[in-house]
């Protein structure tokens, strides 16, 4: 009887969950991937936008947190730049979800995981571009604009990283600025950059992703570093973390506080944190909904 119970009542959170995406908020989701990106945004009208897939040791995990949140359908799949943190979870998103079209960077690292990934792309007729600085497209009131690249940059510290697909994603007078892993080079192609409500911190809040001057620019209210405790790079770094206090930026990490989620009418801003959970209940939903197509 207590298990039947736990089961009705996780169903109920679950469809309470889903019923707050409802129309007017714009939702971003920095979805805990370990060591990688992945982000999660639900348009007003319910439209969906995922940039970056996490490394593929992470792919079941991410398709699951979009499943649960009754995601059937990505009408635009980001590639911010071809690294495996960030592109190893295509194939299975692709393989997980009809996708729209596909924004990519457009530089070619050529590296097994990225060729993999823009071979799948073309078998499934997915529309595919390369959207470059001053690029933008209007969804459901929100627009997206391209900041970077404005050029392509070759002979940096590493050209894939200094050629990231960085958005700007503003409602109302709430935005989000979504770096990839943008270092230096491609900071000083951009020149100037616009203010964001929230920053997504450039390469996991590496040394060389974020500076005092950037961050004069962008005066972010909010900052989110999506990194996982362990890895071999010492990211974020304690000056990055430093830097952020100074400036009164109110910072979380996917490391300390899971899944990290954003929701705004283009007006007020809330934040909220929390960790999938991996229980019974759970599972159980998650194998009920792929029996029966429920949600």
């Amino acid at each position: 009887m207590r298990t039947e119970i736990r089961f009705i009542a996780a169903v109920c959170v679950l469809l309470t969950a889903m019923s707050c995406a409802c129309a007017g908020v714009l939702e971003v989701h920095a979805i805990d991937v370990g060591q990688g990106d992945a982000f999660l945004v639900r348009f007003p009208e319910g439209r969906i936008m995922l940039v970056d897939a996490g490394p593929e040791d992470a792919a079941s995990s991410l398709v699951r947190y979009i499943e649960r949140r009754g995601v059937g359908e990505i009408d635009i799949l980001a590639a911010t730049h071809p690294h495996e943190d960030h592109i190893g979870g295509m194939k299975a998103i692709l393989g997980a979800f009809r996708t729209g079209k596909v924004w990519d960077s457009g530089f070619a690292l050529g590296s097994r995981t990225q060729k993999e990934f823009l071979a799948d792309v073309g078998r499934r007729g997915i529309r595919f571009g390369t959207p470059k600085a001053g690029f933008e497209e209007v969804v459901d009131g929100v627009r997206i604009r391209v900041v970077a690249p404005v050029r392509e940059l070759r002979g940096t510290e590493s050209d894939a990283n200094n050629n990231s697909l960085v958005l700007h994603i503003a409602y109302g007078a709430v935005s989000f600025l979504l770096t990839g892993d943008m270092q230096k080079e491609e900071r000083r192609s951009v020149g100037t950059f616009p203010n964001a409500t929230v920053l997504k911190v450039a390469h996991h809040g590496s040394r060389d992703g974020t500076d005092a001057s950037f961050l004069n620019q962008v005066r972010p209210q909010y900052a989110v570093i999506p990194y996982g405790y362990g890895n071999p790079y010492g990211h974020p770094k304690a000056g990055v973390l430093e830097l952020l206090r100074k400036n009164g930026v109110q910072t979380a990490t996917t490391a300390d506080d899971g899944n990290v989620v954003f929701r705004t009418d283009g007006t007020s801003l809330s934040v909220t944190m929390s960790r999938e959970s991996n229980s019974l209940v759970d599972e159980l939903l998650y194998l009920f909904r792929k029996l029966t197509g429920w949600f």
